[in-house]
């Protein structure tokens, strides 16, 4: 069980759990199953569903998407998500998830700096993604 901060084996596939966790915990408490665990489950599991009974479900509550990136960028991601979680993790931030907490970020600052970017900039980007 991870302490809150996700996996760091890569971008793709290490969110599937968490939100697996949050579709079994939320599923429970919907069916009335939760008191009739058996005791012998980690401290980590109660925590999972205290957390998940204040959170809603992210695929239940937001759009997704498919989206497809060059190899060399999603290392970028990768790398990028890895400073942030480790940044906020100085700061004192007890949570950073990938699908609830990075993406959502990536996305909302790339629309920004692409929203004031002129035409030469943008074309310049796009050559290195055609170079690639």
């Amino acid at each position: 069980m991870t302490d809150g901060w996700g996996d760091a084996s890569g971008i793709e596939g290490n969110y599937d759990d968490e939100d697996d966790e949050a579709d079994a915990s939320e599923t429970s408490e919907v069916n009335g199953t939760e008191g009739t665990s058996s005791s012998a489950e980690s401290s980590d599991s109660n925590e999972t569903n205290e957390t998940s009974a204040t959170k809603t479900n992210i695929k239940d509550e937001w759009n997704g998407r498919t989206i497809y990136i060059p190899d060399n960028i999603l290392a970028e991601m990768e790398d990028t998500y890895l400073e942030s979680q480790l940044t906020l993790r100085k700061a004192g931030q007890d949570e950073f998830k990938k699908n609830r907490h990075f993406y959502p970020l990536l996305v909302q600052f790339g629309v920004e700096a692409l929203s004031k970017a002129d035409a030469d900039e943008i074309q310049d980007r796009l050559s290195t993604l055609e170079d690639d």
